[in-house]
């Protein structure tokens, strides 16, 4: 693997969830660039988005991104849509190992459904998910990895990664 590892997918494929307890396995260091975009920001992402559009969250996420990347030994979980940016995406594959992680649409939408608090302003209604796949899906299979987390815990898909069961893509 890479210096750093980089977590993507959809929302709700375990993204923030598997790479604090990835990071621990391996020694690393974690990061999560909403979160990142949140406390530079000092205001909630659906907010982000209602003042300043996908755009001016978009330009957050690519600075979180760079950030990221100059990271060392470090496992990032990127937003969602944190690789429609070709700058952002090329940053990532030179940064390190690109993770993916992947689940049906419709084990998202109850993942998502089930956070009940949680607000995901691209995710409207459940036509998102497979709209979003589709826009999203290429850059996801330039991963070096793909772990399919429908029927894993976080810490299953973890140890995935860390022992070399996850499917290598090439």
């Amino acid at each position: 693997m890479g210096d750093s590892i980089f977590l993507c997918g959809l929302s709700g494929s375990g993204k923030s969830t598997v790479a604090p307890l990835l990071a621990e396995r391996l020694g690393y260091d974690a990061l999560d660039t909403d979160v990142m975009i949140v406390a530079e920001a000092g205001t909630p992402i659906d907010r982000i988005f209602a003042r300043e559009g996908e755009a001016g969250f978009r330009e957050r996420e690519a600075q979180a991104v760079a950030a990221a990347c100059a990271c060392k030994r470090t496992v990032v979980a990127l937003g969602g849509g944190a690789l429609e940016r070709d700058d952002s995406f090329e940053r990532v594959l030179a940064a390190g190992t690109l993770v993916f992680l992947d689940a049906p649409d419709d084990v998202l939408l109850a993942r998502l459904r089930g956070k009940g608090n949680e607000v995901r302003p691209m995710l409207g209604d459940p036509a998102a998910i497979p709209r979003l796949r589709a826009r999203r899906i290429d850059r996801f299979r330039k991963a070096a990895i793909t772990v399919d987390t429908s029927s894993l815990t976080a810490a299953e898909a973890a140890d995935c990664i860390v022992s070399g069961r996850a499917s290598l893509q090439r």
